[in-house]
C-alpha cells in the first residue's frame, strides 16, 4: 500500500509539473486570443454569399463580429487603439452597407457589401500585424 501511495504522489507531481509547463507557454495577452476569435468570425463572413438571400447570414455574422470586436476593444484599446479604431470604422461601414442592401437590393448595393467586407478583412490584417510582436 505504501508503494501505491508513493506512485500516486509521483504521478500527481508529474501531472502538476506538466500543467505548470503548459500554463507557462500560454501566458500570452488576451488580445492574442481576441484577434484569433475575431479572425475566425471574419472568415465566416468572407465565406457568406453576398446575394439577396445571403444578407441574413451576413447580418448574423455581423452580430458575432461586433461581440468579438467589443472584447478586442476592451483588451487592446490602450495599447492598440489606432488599429482597433480602424477595424471599428470598417465594421461601421459594413453595417451601413448591409443596411442599405437590405432596404434596396441592387447589384450596386450588394457590391458595396463585398467591398466593405474587404475593408474589414484588410483592417483586421493590419491589426494582426500590429499585435504580432505581442503574440
Amino acid at each position: 500500500m505504501h508503494h501505491a501511495a508513493r506512485s500516486l504522489s509521483t504521478l500527481l507531481a508529474v501531472v502538476l509539473a506538466a500543467s505548470g509547463l503548459a500554463a507557462c507557454g500560454s501566458d500570452k495577452p488576451a488580445v492574442c486570443d481576441d484577434v484569433d476569435t475575431l479572425q475566425s468570425s471574419v472568415d465566416n463572413l468572407k465565406d457568406a454569399q453576398v446575394s439577396e438571400n445571403g444578407l441574413n447570414a451576413v447580418k448574423a455574422d455581423l452580430t458575432q463580429i461586433q461581440q468579438d470586436l467589443r472584447q478586442l476593444s476592451t483588451d487592446a484599446k490602450a495599447e492598440f487603439g489606432d488599429d482597433v479604431s480602424k477595424v471599428e470604422t470598417a465594421m461601421t461601414s459594413l453595417r451601413s452597407s448591409v443596411a442599405a442592401a437590405k432596404s434596396d437590393r441592387t447589384a450596386s448595393s450588394l457590391s458595396a457589401v463585398r467591398t466593405a467586407i474587404e475593408g474589414v478583412t484588410s483592417s483586421l490584417s493590419a491589426m494582426q500585424d500590429a499585435v504580432s510582436d505581442t503574440c
